[in-house]
């Protein structure tokens, strides 16, 4: 009955009414509550204080120093608040195991440089990185790379070492993410039973050959995301650093085969957290298959890229 009325509401309603209508939980598909209860989720963890919140957070305001200390018109007297967040933040993590890493390190320098400017500009350098150049050379490799990754289902019986896992995910949080906060924990069994159970909860893990070599849950912390207006950044953030983990693994001869998550079920989510310790405030953005190939698929067209340049 519910879904005849919602037909009806659709067609005799003019869209923005009917939308307004679904949106305030009248007329609500059942796929869709799994995902507001998800959403609300996550947004309470990202309100609660936390040192995982803070080093996200800290990472943040330093990236908005940066971009100032940047400019070749940096002058005093500018992101006072995002400088005081910055500088609470430094103090507070001080007191973690967070004071070794490296991106605290550099956003503490950052929070020196801008006081540097704050105290005497006519001294002041603004900052500039090093020139890099591209090459045609360059860019026929990497395109090569690109264009030969392929997914794979079937695999040698080979197990993947810490060796290449640590290489793989050495590229990672080397991708661009939101305002530098880097958002991205993976975690990866390279146990074949243990990744053959993982696999089952995924929806499409099908057609894999009996022998799983490695299963790897590629995760973002929900924490330091303003909720809702930032509900698509984490996914967005993750995947781009696991563009750069598949890249990297065709490079050692290891193949990933990308499983959605969008379709998982409460008890798939939970039986997958359980398997792999994943705790509640990471988000599962999607799950890899793992493993040396023992048989490639033939390689599908594309479509011409669809480019408007203006």
């Amino acid at each position: 009955m519910k879904k005849i009325l919602a037909k009806v509401a659709k067609k005799i309603l003019p869209f923005r009414l009917y939308k307004l209508i679904a949106n305030g939980f009248i007329i609500v598909p059942k796929y869709y509550e799994s995902f507001i209860v998800s959403a609300e989720q996550y947004m309470n963890f990202s309100l609660e204080d936390s040192v995982k919140k803070d080093i996200l957070l800290l990472r943040k305001y330093a990236h908005i120093i940066d971009k100032g200390l940047h400019r070749e018109d940096a002058t005093p007297g500018h992101s006072h608040s995002i400088y005081m967040g910055l500088k609470e933040l430094v103090d507070k993590l001080s007191k973690t195991d967070f004071i070794t890493d490296p991106t605290y390190i550099w956003a503490k320098d950052r929070l020196h440089s801008y006081e540097i400017l704050q105290q005497d500009c006519s001294h002041f350098k603004h900052l500039q990185g090093e020139p890099t150049e591209g090459s045609p050379d360059s860019y026929n490799i990497l395109s090569q790379i690109i264009k030969q990754r392929r997914s794979c289902r079937n695999f040698k019986v080979k197990l993947l070492d810490a060796f290449a896992v640590n290489k793989i995910c050495d590229v990672a949080d080397w991708a661009p993410s939101s305002c530098n906060k880097q958002p991205l924990k993976i975690f990866v069994t390279n146990n074949p039973s243990l990744a053959m159970e993982c696999l089952k909860c995924c929806k499409g893990g099908t057609g894999f050959s009996d022998f799983i070599p490695s299963f790897w849950v590629i995760t973002a912390n929900c924490r330091g995301y303003v909720w809702p207006t930032e509900i698509m950044l984490p996914t967005l953030d993750s995947s781009l650093c696991l563009q750069n983990m598949l890249l990297a693994a065709h490079t050692l001869g290891i193949s990933g085969t990308v499983l959605t998550w969008a379709q998982s079920t409460s008890q798939e989510n939970a039986k997958l957290r359980e398997l792999l310790s994943i705790s509640e405030d990471y988000i599962i953005i999607c799950c890899v298959v793992m493993g040396y190939p023992k048989s490639y698929f033939m390689v599908p067209s594309r479509k011409i890229p669809e480019v408007c340049l203006i």
